[in-house]
Formats: structure tokens, sequence, C-alpha cells
């Protein structure tokens, strides 16, 4: 039952990210606004997500993991009935970071959980099932949000997380065990600063990248301030006795190597979220219904596999499985770098499924091995870590896979141009040119997070 209520509150996070980009045209509609402003209604969202994570890691170390968890789905339940009932697009931008608070609560603390309520040899198993919650919601989250704001309004997206909300809370406080806080530690509220500092200024810009209203000067100043305040919150950290990351904690090569390949495994795999769309509504001229559709069995696969390695994972040190899904999803990414605009659709159906398949068979396993190589009093931190390191991953992966799509289809263009090529057959020849050079940069970081894995020593379980 913990771990149902987990996964629960998994689902409404994460339903609500996908949910609301549906509901974006809606919103822009009601409140009569341009798309640069309504479109802070989901980057609002997801730079606190970014920068927050880590702070109530730490926080929940301390205070106690179920104090925070409830807290978290009160506070979201809460903002979601704010943000319905918003009376124009400000006020909800700012209902959104509260609601985005709550949930970077739930995140951080969801995994620390699961890890403290089950058997070491259970673990695998048991996070698998928020790995099937973040699927679900993921195939859920276009087409029932699509529903609700088609009968209902875009308020009725966030009106469905209350009754949502009061049940988990009910359970939170009914199946979560107490734990105990950390004894003489205290919180860090200059490192907490810091940190958000950084990760803000320096995703901010990231998710500008391919758009045409970039400013290049505002652009290098704020990753420029960012790098400093990251810079400075490594040395604070370093020197203060109680810090929000334990730097020592990547000493532990394991814990280290886990993380960092989980980051690449994100970026390859958002550089493919973010491409996709792309291929499939401009060169296949499928309508968007369609193109979600097609891309339905990568998240169908992960959902029946995340069970499958997690559960291997258990009785394994998860090495050999994990690299077996990244292998698996590199040569399915660079199956889509053959892809052209005639493409039979059966191929591209099996081609994502096959993705779906990699991506299942590393994602859970991986998840476990980080949350069992650190003791008890640190799973929130080490929780709260993966979730960063998942965010920095999706946000470059987007920013990469946008910025070599601008750049390669311009170059291509002038190249092409150049030989006498034009009009459809130009443009199909530069998309992709640019798509091939993509595949294999996010295949690279596939392998890259296959090595890391590879490498990172013997599974070994930390003392609580």
């Amino acid at each position: 039952m913990t771990v149902l209520t987990v996964a629960l509150g998994t689902f409404m996070t994460c339903f609500d990210i996908n949910a609301v980009n549906v509901a974006l045209p809606s919103i822009q509609n009601t409140f009569q606004t341009g798309i640069s402003v309504v479109e802070w209604v989901v980057v609002a969202y997801l730079l606190t997500l970014c920068a927050t994570q880590l702070t109530f890691g730490r926080i929940s170390d301390l205070y106690g993991l179920k104090k925070i968890y409830i807290l978290a789905f009160i506070g979201f339940t809460l903002s979601s009935l704010f943000c319905g009932f918003s009376p124009n697009i400000t006020t909800l931008i700012l209902f959104r970071v509260l609601e985005a608070l709550c949930g970077s609560m739930m995140m951080a603390t969801g995994s620390a959980i699961i890890t403290n309520s089950v058997l070491p040899e259970n673990r695998g198993k048991a996070l698998s099932v928020t790995s099937i919650a973040v699927a679900v919601s993921t195939c859920a989250g276009p087409s029932l949000g699509g529903l609700l704001v088609f009968h209902f309004g875009w308020s009725s997206i966030f009106f469905i997380n209350v009754p949502v909300g009061i049940i988990g809370t009910t359970l939170a406080i009914r199946n979560i065990s107490s734990d105990t806080p950390k004894a003489g530690s205290k919180f860090d509220p200059m490192g907490s600063i810091f940190i958000m500092a950084a990760l803000t200024l320096i995703f901010l810009p990231l998710s500008m990248i391919g758009k045409s209203t970039v400013n290049p000067v505002l652009f290098s100043t704020l990753l420029v301030l960012g790098t400093a305040f990251l810079v400075a919150f490594l040395v604070h950290e370093k020197n203060f006795p109680h810090p929000i990351l334990n730097l020592a904690l990547f000493k532990n090569r394991v814990f280290a190597a886990s993380n960092f390949a989980a980051t690449f495994f994100y970026i390859s795999e958002f550089m493919m979220v973010f491409l996709s769309p792309y291929y499939l509504q401009q060169q296949h001229m499928l309508p968007i219904s369609t193109s979600g559709l097609i891309m339905l069995p990568m998240s169908l696969m992960m959902m029946a596999t995340a069970p499958v390695s997690g559960a291997i994972s258990d009785k394994t040190d998860g090495r050999l499985i994990s690299c077996i899904g990244l292998g698996i999803l590199a040569a399915a990414i660079l199956t889509f770098s053959a892809f052209r605009q005639n493409t039979p659709v059966p191929l591209l159906l099996l081609a994502f499924a096959i993705t779906g398949l990699g991506a299942g068979l590393f994602h859970t396993p991986n998840n476990s091995i980080v949350m069992g190589s650190v003791p008890a009093q640190s799973r929130g931190v080490a929780g709260a870590t993966l979730g960063t390191m998942r965010n920095i991953g999706m946000v470059l992966g987007e920013a990469l896979s946008a910025a070599l799509l601008s750049s390669k289809v311009s170059y291509a263009t002038a190249v092409f141009s150049a030989k006498g090529m034009k009009g459809i057959a130009l443009q199909q020849s530069t998309f992709f040119y640019a798509l091939r050079i993509i595949c294999v940069v996010a295949a690279c970081c596939a392998l890259a997070a296959l090595l890391l894995t590879l490498f990172r020593g013997k599974r070994e379980e930390a003392s609580c």
C-alpha cells in the first residue's frame, strides 16, 4: 500500500506535466494572451521542479519523509484548485509555481519512502511500480487531458487533481510509516539559495534554445551567472558542516556513475522525444492525434518491461540488464536515422516499441542501484539528486536536439541550395540530414550511459 500510495502521487504530478501542454491553446484564448506568455504555465512549473528537488530532499532527511510527503499532497491538491479558479494568466503562473513546489517535494521523497519500506531484495520490483505510473501518466496525460479540455474546459485538468489529492493524502497518512528525522543536523539556507539560483539561471536559457526570439547576450549572461552560482554552491557545500548535498556521496562510484548514467540516458531519450513529433507531423504528414498514437508503443513497452527489469535487478547487481537496455536503446535510435517520409507505419510502431523496451530495461534497475547505495538517512537527498539529474538530462536533451535541428537545417539548406535543390525536395533533404546527426549524437549519449553503467562497480548495499 505504501508503494501504491507513492505511485499515485507520481502519477498525479506527471499527469499534470503532460496534460497541461494540451490545454495551452485553450488557456491562451481564455486570457487573450500571447504564446510567449502562456508558455510560462509550463516553463515555470518545470524550472521550479528542477531547481528545488535537492532542497526538499535535504529537508525530508532532516524533518521526516512522511511529514514532507503528506504536506506535499495537501499543497498540490490546494494549489491545483487555485489554478483552476485563476482569474488571469499571472495568477495561474504563480499558482503553477506553488503546485511545482509541492510536486518537487513529492518527487524528492517518493523513491526514499519506497526504499525504506521494502526489503532490498524487493526494491527493484517496488520501484518499477512508480516507473509504470510515469508511463501511464505519459499515455493518459495528452489523451485524457484533451478530453477534459474539450468537454469541460481547461480548468478541469486542475480540478481533477482535487479528488485524487484527497484520496492520496488519506492513503499517505494511513500507509506511510513514520521515520526518524536526522538528529543533530541543520538546514543550509545559503546552499539552498545557491543551488536554486544556479539551476534556474542555467535551465532558463537552455529552455529557450531553438526559439527565434532568443537574445544571445541575455542567453550568455544567464549561463555565466548560473555557472558562477553553481561554483559558489560547490565551494560552500564542501566547507559547510551540514550541506544540502553531501558531496562525499559522489565518492561512492556506484552512486556517482549511476546518476551520471541516468543523465546521459535522459539526454538520449529526450532528444528523440523532441525530434519525433517534427518527423511524424512535418515529414510523414500525420495529424497530431495520429502521431501521438504512433509514439504510444514506447510508453506501453516501458510499462510492460519495468516490472520485469525491476524483479531481475533484485536478484543480480543490475548491470547486465541495464547495459542490455541501453544497447537496445542505442540501436533503436540509430534505426531512426534511416527513416524517411515514406517509412511504413508498422516499422515506426516497432521502432518506438523497441525504444521503450530499452528504456524500461535500464530505468528501474538504475534507480534501485542509486537508492540502495546510500544509507537510510541520506535517501531523501539521493532521490532528489536522481530527480535533479533526470531533469538536467531532459532539459539538455531537448535543448541539444533543438540546437542541432536548427543549426544543421540552416547549414544543409545553404549547401543543398547551392547545388540547385529547391522546394519540397530541399526541405526534406535538409531535415533528414539534421535527423541523421541528431540520432547519432543521441545514440552516443546512450552508449556513454552504457559505459558508465558497465564500469560503475558491483552492487553494494549501504548499511542503514
